[in-house]
């Protein structure tokens, strides 16, 4: 029986590389709303922290200041839930080509997440900040996604978080909260919102 199969030559490979490389880049420029979304969310919780630990110093407020921490960061957690999911309602659900690169950002992320929980409680049995140990597995995930759909503001994101996470060793917690949203700004807005405004390239 003779086969029919055909061998890709070594430019068609590496067309089929580019165009998965393109729909993974206009997927997660399509998604960005809930990416830019928690990163308001994690730089006004920290803020917002900063605020609530100068203020407890300054009037000498230290009791349960750990669980006032805890309930000011419930509450931006609680409404960014709730705007992402009046966002997803709302909008309309756009059919996207999902590739194997889109399939793997949603595993790196969703075990950066897991892992980033398992963290701040380690932490807290241990009575250690964990924005250090944050910020690298932040810088590990973003590069790691930069490389992936070959963006280079997202991998240059990822190296600032790595870098923020050294200074951060030597801080104090509430001196953290200010490296941390710093570090979010320019390791994860900024790339967001460049990304964002990239127009989208012809026959994908």
């Amino acid at each position: 029986m003779e086969t029919t199969e055909k061998t890709m030559t070594p430019e068609e490979s590496l067309e089929i590389i580019r165009k998965t490389i393109l729909h993974s880049r206009k997927n997660l420029r399509e998604g960005s709303f809930y990416y830019l979304l928690w990163g308001w969310i994690v730089i006004f919780g920290c803020l917002s922290n900063y605020v609530l630990i100068w203020y407890a110093h300054r009037k000498e407020l230290y009791e349960a200041l750990y669980i006032r921490s805890m309930i000011s960061w419930g509450i931006f957690v609680f409404a960014g839930v709730c705007i992402q999911l009046i966002h997803f309602y709302r909008s309309a659900r756009k059919e996207m080509v999902q590739t194997h690169i889109d399939r793997f950002l949603l595993i790196l992320w969703s075990a950066t997440g897991a892992v980033m929980i398992f963290m701040v409680f380690f932490c807290y049995k241990q009575s250690n900040y964990p924005t250090s140990y944050l910020l690298i597995i932040a810088a590990l995930a973003t590069f790691v996604s930069g490389m992936a759909v070959k963006y280079r503001p997202l991998v240059a994101g990822g190296i600032i978080f790595a870098l923020a996470s050294v200074p951060c060793i030597y801080l104090d917690g509430q001196e953290q909260l200010l490296v941390f949203a710093g570090a979010m700004v320019l390791g994860y807005m900024v790339p967001g919102y460049m990304l964002r405004k990239v127009k989208q390239e012809d026959h994908v």
